[in-house]
């Protein structure tokens, strides 16, 4: 393990419903020490996590705090989920739920929050598997990480094929890599006028998300002779506003 120095992090606050998502892409350096990472954990097979979680996965295990204190995956995670809180901060005070910001000479915002990682696991997910529909208890703040692509070449063949074709809107509309299959989707509320109630993501490798813990979320099952790896890390997020909370745990 090592500590080198974390590039600039790309990222974007998406608002697909009420509570934001930060969408945003792991800098080289933190991918290659985090897949290692998980990749180690999956090898060793130490701590099974699988009993306090909700998924019909075989591979679910936990990742020993060791690995982000003393290595640079700690500071990418906290930061990215401090980056959140802040934007969050400044999404609370726009809308008049909190009083004035105070600003930083560098220009960052002064929030009075602290992050505290809670847990951490990574997920080996085979063809058949899926997670039900679920949230992150004890915890108000959750991260996904996503170390391989779900696209055309990683699925081998469509759940339901027939079904799929006979669907209203035309006949092979639908190829590998375009379906739910494999997908991990948020819901917040269900569709209304004007507005989705649900938002989902194709996993790319390198790609994370951070989003509120309560957010129920699943993935859909898929075929594939490959894995589909992921990785979440808990944390409970506070604020010295006692106007601004970032939901109970």
């Amino acid at each position: 393990m090592s500590k080198k120095k974390v590039t600039k992090i790309q990222y974007k606050m998406i608002e697909p419903f009420g509570p934001s998502i930060m969408q945003g892409k792991i800098p080289d350096v933190v991918f290659k020490e985090f897949e290692n990472c998980i990749n180690e954990v999956l090898e060793k097979k130490q701590d099974n996590h699988g009993e306090a979680l909700a998924g019909r996965i075989d591979d679910e295990w936990f990742i020993d705090e060791g690995y982000f204190r003393f290595s640079i995956l700690g500071p990418f995670l906290d930061n990215i989920v401090s980056k959140y809180a802040a934007n969050m901060t400044a999404r609370a005070a726009s809308n008049g739920m909190i009083g004035k910001l105070e600003v930083d000479l560098d220009g960052s915002i002064k929030t009075g929050i602290n992050t505290t990682r809670v847990s951490g696991w990574v997920n080996s997910m085979r063809s058949g598997e899926y997670n039900p529909i679920h949230y992150h208890p004890g915890c108000n703040i959750t991260t996904v990480f996503f170390f391989d692509d779900v696209d055309e070449e990683f699925i081998d063949d469509i759940i339901a094929p027939i079904q799929t074709n006979s669907f209203a809107y035309g006949k092979d509309v639908h190829k590998k890599g375009t379906t739910d299959d494999g997908v991990l989707t948020i819901f917040y509320n269900s569709n209304h006028y004007y507005e989705h109630g649900q938002w989902s993501i194709r996993p790319k490798r390198g790609d994370f998300l951070v989003f509120p813990a309560w957010l129920s979320h699943g993935v859909y099952p898929f075929i594939s002779k490959k894995r589909r790896r992921t990785a979440s890390v808990n944390y409970i997020v506070e604020s010295s506003d006692q106007n601004l909370s970032f939901g109970l745990r």
